[in-house]
Order: structure tokens, then C-alpha cells, then sequence
């Protein structure tokens, strides 16, 4: 290869060894992906239906590729892609389509996909390829987590005996190269370049060792103190500002983990009368936010999960009339869980938190108490929907058998956990229009919420 003459005269030689890649950064995962496996035909709610998969030009390209070979590979791309119709929330040109029974054309008799099947996982769109697994870039690495709207995914980790830590993938995590999500490395980001600290910390107060409501006081406590100067654009940690800023939010971060302090906010929060007003505007908030969910495009499963639950086949009008009812049967059904299985509840629901955390990184808000208040409402409604199941009514009210009782409150919080994510979840404009539209962000609704779970 010929010297190259820049234009300033100086001769450079163009060297004839490649250029290393840069190598791909770390990935991290937690116990229950590293032990995930889909279940295929044996999946009880399969990713292939009931939710509209966005197409970007890539996948496009790579579809046209895989089917356009054959005139029934043709026929099949045609009934397949929409183009120009882009998914809820989505920016993608074209979405999968979804036939009269809300499943994918590709989907097969045996409930496994007909493209991986005749082509190969490099067929399918980077969604199908991807799913359940989700991708955050971090300044430490990809931290590869996974959807609850996975029946799988939700079971392995919401029943997982070990934390939901992350620790170093034994094996490459992702089929493709893929990014969900990425954390801001700039350095004038303070919201952002205090995230693994911060989120450590909100992590720090679901796993202590108290009731599920007090994890969720002590983390909204830490919330209310940094709120003034710790949120998306602030200026309190910037140029001189910013050793006193950081150092007062390590002081906070340090502060929150103090023994005495959750002893305090779980006895005051326990002292704390719940008005029965206030309950039911809870309740009638919760029971509106899966009402409306309803009057969209929806998957039998969840609509069969709202009606078992709340008792009710009508619209949201219904709701004022109903909340009062369902607030009674809810704290008495609350009492006796507590009393049957709290310790695994707690555990469960906590380990929900914990994944709610590390999945939905707090920059997503502009506050920590406004992330909180995301939380506290999927967490309010899947214990909803958990406590006011049927099944774990009629197991309550048999005779207690600390076996049976576990299993039954595993299946129903499991299984609502999943519908719910899968319905709510992972419907980006519903929960922007719902959450905007909620009660306001602040440190009393979050302790009314602490109480209510």
C-alpha cells in the first residue's frame, strides 16, 4: 500500500496490521437469567401474541432477506410486516402483525415460531431475538435482565432464594448486538454520573430486613431528603458547587442506612392510622388505572385477571361505587396473608422492587420520588391483584397449611406479576398517559402507598 501525502506535506504510512476492535464492554447478569431457558410450545403465555412487535429498517432488511426467496416466503413477509404502522410507543417504520386471535402469523401450531424454525434466530426481528432479555448500558458494563412479562423470567426471579445481584455472565447474554437503554456517561450529567451509587442505595432499603411498606418509607425518606438538590438538570452539583453537593449526597446516602433510622420510620409507619378515606382513594386509583387498561386492546389473560380480581364487568365508571367494598375485602384478606405467609410475601413483593430498580433505571425520572411513585403504583396494583384473586381468598379461608398457603400465594402473585407486566408494562404510552394523569409525586402519597402494600 502506497504512502499516504496528507495535505499538509508529512508523510504518513498507513499501516498494514488491522486496527483492533474495541472489545465489547463486560456483561452482567443475575442468577435467574443466567438460569433462564424459554419454555417454547410449553410457555403458558407466549411472547408471540398479544402485543405488537416493532419493526425498525434493520429487521426489515433482514426479514426481506430471510422470506423474499419463495413465493410462499413472500406471501408469509406480506401477512407478517405492516408497514407504516408503527407500535404503541414506538418510533420503528412497521410492526409485526397480529391476527383475529392476537397471535403472530408466524406463530405455529405447536406455539413455536415458524421463522426460527425454517431460518434461524438471524431471521427474526431484533425484539424476537432479543426477548425476554433486556439490555442497560452502564458505565460498569450491559447489564442483561429480563422482562416479568416472560411467565419464566417473572417465576425465576420473583421465587429466587438468592439476591437479585448482578454478577460477571459465564456466557455471552444476547444473541445480537444490543443496547435497550443507556446511562449517560457525561460528566456534567450529576442525575446520571451518580447512578450506580444511588441505585445501589434504593436497592440497600428492598432488601432490609422489614416489612414490604417500611423498605418502601425508608427508600421514599431518602427521596425527600436529596429531592432539593439531587434531580434531572440540576445545577446544585455543578462547578465549585460540586465536592459540597456530592459530599452532601454521600452524607444522605450513608444517613438512609443507618439502623436507627429504619427503626424509627417502621414504628412510626406502623403507628400510623390509615384514614379509610384516604385508603379508598388509593384503591379507587388502582382500580381505575387496570379499568382503563381494559378499554384498550387487550389479552384475555389480563382481562380475566382484572374481572377475577375486582369483581367487576363494567368500565371505569364503576369504580367509586365498588372502591369501598374492595378496600374492606382487601384489608382483611392483607391481615390474614400477613399473618399466614408475610414473610414469603414480603419477600416476593420485595424481590419485585428490587427488580423494578434495577430494570427502570431512576433517570427514566426527573426525580427519585417521582420514580418511586412509578414503582409504588405497579406495586399497589399487582398486590391488588394478588390478595383479591379467588384462589388465595379460598385458601385463607381453609385451614392454615404453611405449604399450601406459599404455593398458592407464589402461583397467584407470579402470574399477576406477568399479566400485569405484559399488559402494562410494556405499553409505554398508556403508562405515561396513566401515571400523568395519577396523583402527584410526592413523600405523603408514597407512605399512603407504604401503608397500603
Amino acid at each position: 500500500m502506497p504512502p499516504v501525502l496528507p495535505q499538509n506535506g508529512s508523510v504518513a504510512v498507513r499501516s498494514l496490521t488491522p486496527l483492533p476492535h474495541p472489545a465489547p464492554p463486560p456483561q452482567l447478569t443475575t442468577p435467574a437469567m443466567a438460569a433462564f431457558s424459554c419454555l417454547a410450545e410449553r410457555c403458558p403465555d407466549t411472547c408471540c401474541r398479544d402485543w405488537a412487535v416493532p419493526v425498525d429498517d434493520a429487521d426489515l432488511e433482514r426479514l426481506k432477506g430471510a422470506l423474499a426467496a419463495s413465493a410462499a416466503g413472500r406471501e408469509r413477509l406480506v401477512r407478517l410486516v405492516v408497514i407504516g404502522a408503527r407500535a404503541p410507543g414506538s418510533a420503528t417504520p412497521a410492526r409485526l402483525h397480529l391476527d383475529e386471535s392476537g397471535g403472530c402469523p408466524m406463530l405455529e401450531a405447536d406455539q413455536r415460531c415458524g421463522v426460527h424454525a425454517a431460518l434461524g434466530e438471524e431471521a427474526l426481528a431484533t425484539a424476537c431475538s432479543i426477548f425476554p432479555r433486556t439490555a442497560l448500558a452502564t458505565p460498569t458494563g450491559i447489564e442483561v435482565g429480563g422482562s416479568l412479562g416472560c411467565p419464566e423470567v417473572a417465576r425465576l426471579t420473583l421465587l429466587a432464594t438468592e439476591p437479585l445481584a448482578l454478577q460477571p455472565a459465564a456466557r455471552p447474554m444476547l444473541s445480537r448486538r444490543y443496547v435497550g437503554k443507556t446511562i449517560s456517561t457525561d460528566d456534567g450529567d450529576a442525575y446520571a454520573r451518580h447512578f450506580l451509587d444511588v441505585r445501589q442505595t434504593l436497592l440497600d432499603c428492598f432488601r432490609l430486613p422489614l416489612p414490604l411498606g417500611a423498605r418502601l418509607a425508608v427508600a421514599a425518606d431518602f427521596a425527600m431528603r436529596v429531592q432539593g438538590f439531587f434531580h434531572a438538570d440540576t445545577s446544585e452539583m455543578d462547578g465549585a458547587r460540586r465536592p459540597f453537593g456530592e459530599r452532601r449526597l454521600e452524607a444522605e446516602r450513608d444517613a438512609t442506612m443507618a439502623p436507627g433510622l429504619h427503626r424509627q420510620l417502621a414504628a412510626e409507619l406502623q403507628a400510623l392510622a390509615l384514614p379509610e378515606a384516604a385508603a379508598i382513594d388509593v384503591m379507587a386509583a388502582l382500580a381505575s388505572f387496570l379499568l382503563e387498561r381494559r378499554r384498550l386492546p387487550h389479552s384475555p389473560r389480563f382481562g380475566a385477571l382484572v374481572e377475577r380480581a375486582l369483581n367487576v364487568t363494567g368500565q371505569p365508571g364503576a369504580v367509586p361505587a365498588i372502591s369501598a367494598a374492595l378496600w374492606a375485602t382487601y384489608a382483611t384478606r392483607r391481615e390474614q396473608l400477613q399473618a399466614r405467609a408475610g414473610l414469603t410475601s414480603d419477600a416476593l413483593f420485595g424481590r419485585y422492587a428490587e427488580h423494578f430498580v434495577m430494570r427502570n433505571p431512576y433517570t427514566d425520572a426527573p426525580t427519585l420520588l417521582e420514580h418511586l411513585h412509578r414503582l409504588a403504583v405497579h406495586l399497589g396494583a399487582i398486590r391488588l391483584l394478588t390478595i383479591l384473586d379467588p384462589r388465595l381468598a379460598e385458601r385463607l379461608d381453609a385451614a392454615a397449611d404453611p405449604a399450601a398457603d406459599v404455593a398458592t400465594l407464589e402461583h397467584t402473585a407470579v402470574e399477576a406479576a406477568q399479566i400485569f407486566t405484559k399488559a402494562i408494562g410494556h405499553h409505554p404510552a398508556y403508562l405515561h398517559a396513566a401515571l400523568d394523569q395519577g396523583a402527584p409525586a410526592t413523600f405523603g402519597r408514597l407512605i399512603l402507598m407504604a401503608k397500603f402494600v
